[in-house]
């Protein structure tokens, strides 16, 4: 677990440095490590001021686009005849780059990500300044692994390559849920990125307070759920960046885009006998099998496996980053140290994103029940 009360004085300094003028216009134009820590600080932003939780929210949405003609020249090395047509507006831009619509020469119509000219040599940049700008954030207890970890997996977004090789590997693990529906990739370049396009408003857009919520807060529940933690048992993966800016929402279910950020997760057994402890209403020892290291502070940290034990979990009076507050203020100095182990890494930022979402959804919702389902389909259907 991280102790978001201190991501949320991180937040805070973050907030007063842009000036309360910059707003999310100002946190639009960050690129690379600033933009992705700005996206980590949002998912445990229920617990800041409001005019904070307003601009790092807004991360979700959408970056500053670069102009057509500085990003067109990465066509130059896709094969002559692929793509008959590129609309020269992009439709969304992210931190590492901006995505346009196109049609290929049989037809279809995909999604082209470019990566920002000049993109490596300004994250590495901005990583080496990261600490500057986010020197709260080393105070949080395994706050030095989170951004360790971080620059690692920005440092993999360089080569779109590897991303469409994350998007096949996550179609296939995804394969037992058909409401999911993950981009798949056609063509890819280390600076492009053709893929099949999925249309729809993102759940960022769809979820309170920005849209005005789902039709059937349930089923996108349960699919939320799938998305994010049904790789884990199918094919011991996870996607990092499974936040509501990267799932689109379908007439069918959910759309998973923006794979760059996929994990191995080691250990999957181990994490299954903590899970079964928890299902079963029991709670000692399942943080370390998670890979908490609580140490001193299981007793009080256990409170925050609620949602796991039986029974419907209330996401609507959610009130576990305000717990996480209150520990902080009662022990400070040992939830600094609080360490965890840097291989669940990504699989904790995903958590944090599923959390996130099912606060936003704000309905009684039965995780640790779904999750039983999720799993016993994924055992199921790889044998």
């Amino acid at each position: 677990m991280i102790p978001t009360s201190r991501l949320g004085r991180a937040g805070r300094l973050l907030g007063s440095a842009l000036g309360p003028v910059s707003g999310v216009a100002t946190l639009g134009r960050l690129k690379g490590g600033a933009h992705k820590l700005g996206q980590t600080l949002a998912l445990v932003a229920d617990s800041m001021p409001a005019d904070v939780r307003e601009r790092l929210g807004g991360l979700f949405g959408a970056a500053e686009p670069r102009p057509w003609d500085e990003v067109k020249g990465a066509l130059d090395a896709l094969p002559a005849g692929l793509l008959a047509e590129v609309e020269p507006a992009p439709f969304a831009a992210a931190s590492m780059g901006q995505v346009h619509r196109g049609r290929l020469d049989d037809g279809r119509v995909v999604a082209i990500k470019l990566l920002y000219p000049g993109v490596a040599a300004a994250l590495r940049a901005d990583l080496d300044n990261l600490e500057t700008v986010a020197v709260p954030a080393r105070l949080v207890g395994g706050g030095a692994q989170m951004l360790a970890g971080l620059r690692n997996a920005l440092l993999a977004e360089l080569d779109l390559r590897v991303e469409a090789a994350h998007g096949a590997a996550m179609a296939e693990a995804l394969r037992p849920w058909p409401r999911l529906h993950v981009a798949a990739p056609i063509y890819a370049t280390q600076d492009v990125l053709v893929a099949e396009l999925i249309v729809g408003p993102t759940l960022h857009n769809v979820l309170r307070p920005v849209g005005p919520g789902p039709a059937d807060p349930q089923g996108l529940a349960e699919d939320l759920v799938a998305a994010v933690l049904g790789p884990v048992f199918s094919a011991a993966k996870v996607n990092a960046d499974a936040h509501p800016g990267n799932l689109i929402v379908t007439e069918t279910g959910l759309g998973v885009i923006d794979l760059a950020a996929v994990a191995t997760v080691p250990d999957v057994p181990t994490l299954e006998a903590a899970l079964n402890r928890a299902l079963a209403g029991h709670r000692e020892g399942v943080l370390e099998g998670l890979g908490v290291h609580a140490g001193a502070l299981e007793k009080d940290l256990q409170g925050l496996l609620g949602p796991l034990g039986p029974g419907p979990w209330d996401f609507g009076h959610d009130t576990l980053l305000e717990q996480l507050g209150e520990l902080k203020r009662k022990k400070p100095l040992a939830l600094r140290h609080l360490p965890f182990a840097t291989e669940r890494l990504p699989l904790i930022r995903a958590v944090m994103g599923l959390h996130h979402a099912l606060r936003r959804l704000g309905v009684p919702f039965a995780l640790g029940e779904h999750l039983r389902r999720v799993r016993a389909r994924a055992h199921g259907a790889t044998g």
